[in-house]
């Protein structure tokens, strides 16, 4: 058993370089673009920040920047995710025989690891897709809490000085007045993200496998819809524990966590409805070579 368990655990860690790796290559052109300039603006930054003794400039100019990279990845990594869709062919169990492939270079690695049935091939990438957008979306919270309180404490002669004024700002948001303003306005980011998960959910769970005549994608469409209504329940869970919780807390990760939910069940169910729609394929279908149309007399 523990073998078993330190196989896993390896297995999951080796697993990682693979699925990134994939992400970034298989994301749009202009995606990866964004990624590489925005990679180098921040490396210049750095740069820069250790030359340049304006220590304020610098301190935005790197939270600026870092919140771009943040973005970029975030785009490279959904945009990635068209790839998977090209690759379900190769890692379904279920679609072998069934569905071409879409073309995409499929590397040994990513069969290995995440090669399978439908619904543990759905759920791994399900997994890693939460955990990479809740990072990032943490940090890119972060960095943006912190840039704000930045602009807002302004330049000062000194550091020592800047760093009091930094302080006092933060104290501001602890009063009970910037509190009440802080806690109306989460209240109604809450709500919104409240109404997006429910419409996700609802749309996802009505339109998946509404045609499913199959036990075997009846089968899949089940495992799919339970699998979404775990997570919106701990999604309205969450948002429900926000309204309790103190702005800050709620702003920096609660948030993160229901965005990241969020987006990871919309990557789920458009893999999950690809799944499908290739399930109900038959076995063996013709393909038509690619040719000369011909018409009634050759």
């Amino acid at each position: 058993m523990m073998r078993r368990t330190e196989r896993d655990l390896q297995a999951w860690r080796e697993s990682w370089p693979c699925f990134i790796s994939f992400l970034i290559s298989n994301s749009t052109r202009g995606a990866r673009w964004f990624f590489v300039i925005s990679l180098l603006g921040l490396f210049a930054t750095v740069g820069v920040g250790l030359v340049v003794s304006n220590y304020y400039a610098v301190f935005v100019a790197f939270g600026v920047m870092f919140i771009i990279f943040l973005i970029a990845l975030l785009t490279a990594f959904i945009t990635g995710f068209r790839g998977f869709v090209n690759a379900l062919p190769a890692l379904v169990e279920e679609l072998r025989g069934r569905a071409p492939l879409g073309g995409t270079e499929v590397p040994p690695c990513l069969t290995r690891y995440f090669g399978g049935r439908a619904t543990e091939v759905l759920g791994r990438l399900y997994s890693r897709s939460l955990i990479i957008t809740f990072i990032v979306i943490l940090f890119l919270m972060i960095f943006s809490y912190d840039l704000t309180l930045l602009l807002m404490t302004g330049p000062s002669p000194s550091l020592n000085e800047f760093i009091h004024a930094f302080l006092y700002v933060i104290s501001l948001f602890i009063e009970k007045e910037a509190l009440t303003i802080l806690r109306a306005s989460m209240d109604v980011a809450l709500g919104v993200l409240g109404v997006v998960v429910t419409v996700v959910f609802s749309l996802g769970s009505l339109l998946i496998g509404s045609n499913a005549a199959d036990i075997e994608v009846l089968g899949m469409v089940r495992d799919v819809r339970f699998h979404s209504l775990t997570w919106f329940s701990i999604a309205i869970t969450l948002i429900i524990v926000s309204t309790i919780l103190p702005p800050t807390i709620s702003i920096v990760l609660i948030a993160p966590i229901i965005l990241a939910l969020t987006i990871s069940l919309m990557t789920y169910l458009t893999l999950a409805t690809t799944v499908i729609e290739h399930m109900r394929l038959p076995r063996g279908r013709p393909r038509r070579r690619p040719g000369r149309l011909r018409g009634p007399w050759g």
